[in-house]
């Protein structure tokens, strides 16, 4: 588990991207025309394609993200896209059904949308590899978890770091695990006031990620993130209000991405081991994604 949660850190690097500062507005892409100048594909495996006549999605049409079989893996064996631009705060997120596989062989496949960056400095002086992420993870093993996760710091040396994370059961509302920590193999730190916000959250009868197409945003401010669905009748569901210490949340800009991607490592929490190399392909549909205007 601990070694799936930097995987998505090592999709792309940031070097020199122009930010976009932060308003109120929030901008919906649609998917009916991929996107130009907006975003690209960002490993060798990815043809960004838009479906029609897909189900549950608002127009109809949606970005494929296909993951092949047998794939590499890690995330630069994946399938995903990356924005041109990076931002610094905003709303972020997406309206997408995650890759399923049912019935498939206990296979690793994950489904992320997150914003990320790496410039290999160390401006918060840590003595850490700076590591800005903030991320929503959805194994295909366990559709009605959701992962989320706070990154600022990962060296790929030592395997120190700082990131916190939360997993939710989003279906019966029980928060799983809320830990911070600093390194491999050396435990959660003790909870400092505002990071495990709300202690449950509302549940939502009959969520299964891989099945419905669901919206998942967070809210990235200086000192707050705010993730957050919305339940079946359209409400809208907390699953984690980090009011934690400031200094734990990325204040970089970044870019935002999504992808699919084989884990060889990362297995359900708290179920049977799955992490088998998918051998057949498998399919996030992407029905709309969001940024800050």
């Amino acid at each position: 588990m601990a070694v799936a949660l930097v995987a998505s850190a090592l999709v792309s690097v940031l070097v020199s991207q122009p930010a976009m500062a932060a308003s109120a507005a929030t901008r919906t892409i649609t998917w009916n025309n991929l996107a130009p100048g907006l975003v690209h594909a960002n490993t060798d495996y990815t043809r960004l394609a838009t479906a029609t006549r897909v189900p549950g999605t608002v127009d109809g049409k949606a970005l494929k993200l296909t993951l092949p079989a047998n794939p590499e893996a890690g995330p630069r064996g994946g399938v995903g896209f990356e924005t041109d631009k990076a931002y610094r705060y905003g709303t972020f997120g997406t309206r997408m059904k995650t890759a399923d596989c049912t019935g498939q062989n206990a296979p690793g496949v994950v489904t992320a949308a997150f914003t990320y960056s790496m410039d290999h400095d160390d401006t918060n002086g840590n003595g850490v590899t700076d590591n800005n992420e903030i991320d929503f993870e959805i194994l295909c093993s366990q559709p009605d978890v959701v992962w989320m996760t706070i990154w600022t710091d990962y060296s790929e040396t030592s395997n120190n770091l700082r990131s916190i994370s939360r997993v939710v059961n989003v279906r019966t509302g029980e928060v799983l695990y809320n830990c911070y920590i600093v390194s491999y193999g050396t435990g959660c730190q003790p909870p400092k006031a505002g990071e495990n916000l709300p202690a449950k959250t509302t549940p939502i009868a009959g969520f299964n990620a891989s099945k419905q197409f669901r919206t998942y945003k967070f809210d990235w401010q200086p000192d707050r993130v705010t993730f957050y669905t919305y339940d079946n009748q359209n409400r809208k569901v907390v699953l984690w209000d980090y009011r934690g210490p400031a200094d734990r949340i990325p204040q970089t800009p970044s870019l935002y991405m999504q992808n699919v991607w084989h884990s060889a490592n990362w297995d359900p929490f708290g179920g049977n081991p799955s992490h088998n190399r998918p051998t057949v392909a498998n399919t996030a549909y992407i029905d709309s994604t969001f940024l800050p205007q």
